[in-house]
C-alpha cells in the first residue's frame, strides 16, 4: 500500500505538467532548436498588397544530428519548401520556392544556461523552372521563369536574460549571407542582393517559473513567442541609393500564442515590410499583416 501511494505521488505531478514540458536536454541543443525556422500556414493573403491567395505555407522540418547529448557540435538538415496557392481557378501554385539547407553548429561557451555558438549554413534557393527569366515585353516571368541561387550564411547565436525575474527566455541571432557565383541565374546580377545582413531577436514567455519544473527534471514549454527580424541588403539593386530603406531594409514582427489545449501548433500574427522573398517575386515591395498557424518548434 505504501509503495502504491509513493508511486502515485511521483506520477501525479508529472502527469500535470507533461503537456507543457519536456525532458531536460543540454542548453546548447535547446538553443539550436530556437534557431530553426518555424513551419507555418497563413489564412489567405492577409491585409496588404499581396495578391489574393488561399494560403502561403512553409514546410521546414529539420533533422538534428548529434553524437551525444553533451556534444559541442551539431548539424541540422532541412528540405524546406514554400508555396503560395493562388485564389484563382483550379487554385494554382506557381513555381514553389525550394530551400534545402544544411547547418553546422559549434558551441563556444555555456554558463548558467547562457549559450553562445557559431553556425554556418549552406542554402539553395530555386523554383524548379526552366523557362526564360523575362517575358517578351521585358517584365519578369514570375510564373515560370528560371530562378536559382546558392548562398552561404555565417552567424552567431546566443541567449542573454534581459530581466532575470521576468520568466522569459531571450535569443539573439546575427549573420551575414553571401550568394555564391555558382549555379545561380545570370539575370540576377544588378537587380538582386548577393550580400545580406540578418538580425533576429526572440522572446519566449513561460507560464510558470522555469526553475520549478527544472527541479523535477523537466523544462517548461513557452506559451507566447515574440520575434523581431531585420535584414539589410547590400550591393547594386537597380542603382538604388545605399540608404534607400524601401529597397534595402526588411522588417518582420511575429507574435505567436500556443493555447493550453494544443501541444504542437500555435496561432500567430505577423507584420512584414520588405522585399518579396518568394523566388521570382523578389522585386515586389510587400507591406502585409497576416494571421495563421505555425509549428511549435521549442520543446
Amino acid at each position: 500500500m505504501r509503495l502504491r501511494l509513493f508511486i502515485l505521488l511521483i506520477l501525479i505531478p508529472i502527469q500535470m505538467f507533461a503537456s507543457d514540458s519536456t525532458r531536460l536536454e543540454s542548453d546548447f541543443f535547446r538553443s539550436i532548436r530556437a534557431n530553426q525556422v518555424d513551419s507555418y500556414i497563413t489564412f489567405g493573403q492577409g491585409f496588404g498588397n499581396l495578391e489574393p491567395m488561399i494560403f502561403e505555407g512553409l514546410v521546414a522540418p529539420y533533422f538534428l544530428l548529434r553524437t551525444r547529448n553533451d556534444a559541442r557540435w551539431g548539424v541540422t538538415l532541412s528540405p524546406a519548401i514554400m508555396i503560395r496557392m493562388q485564389a484563382e481557378e483550379s487554385f494554382p501554385v506557381y513555381s514553389p520556392s525550394y530551400l534545402p539547407n544544411i547547418t553546422l553548429y559549434h558551441q563556444l561557451s555555456e554558463k548558467n544556461g547562457e549559450v553562445k555558438y557559431l553556425f554556418v549554413t549552406l542554402w539553395h534557393h530555386s523554383n524548379g523552372q526552366f523557362d526564360s527569366f523575362y517575358n517578351e515585353d521585358g517584365s519578369l516571368n514570375t510564373k515560370s521563369g528560371d530562378f536559382a541561387t546558392n548562398m552561404i550564411e555565417l552567424g552567431a547565436f546566443f541567449n542573454k536574460p534581459i530581466i532575470s525575474f521576468s520568466n522569459t527566455k531571450e535569443y539573439f541571432r546575427t549573420s551575414v549571407e553571401y550568394h555564391l557565383d555558382y549555379g545561380r541565374s545570370e539575370e540576377l546580377q544588378g537587380i538582386y542582393s548577393f550580400v545580406r545582413w540578418h538580425n533576429s531577436f526572440r522572446i519566449y514567455k513561460f507560464p510558470l517559473p522555469k526553475s520549478t519544473l527544472k527541479r523535477m527534471g523537466y523544462q517548461p514549454s513557452p506559451r507566447v513567442q515574440t520575434k523581431v527580424e531585420t535584414t539589410w541588403m547590400f550591393g547594386n539593386l537597380s542603382n538604388a541609393n545605399f540608404f534607400d530603406l524601401k529597397e534595402r531594409f526588411n522588417l518582420s514582427l511575429t507574435i505567436a500564442y500556443r493555447p493550453r489545449v494544443l501541444n504542437d501548433v500555435s496561432f500567430f500574427a505577423n507584420f512584414y515590410s520588405g522585399k518579396d522573398y518568394y523566388n521570382m517575386q523578389f522585386t515586389n515591395r510587400l507591406n502585409v499583416f497576416r494571421l495563421g498557424i505555425q509549428a511549435y518548434a521549442i520543446r
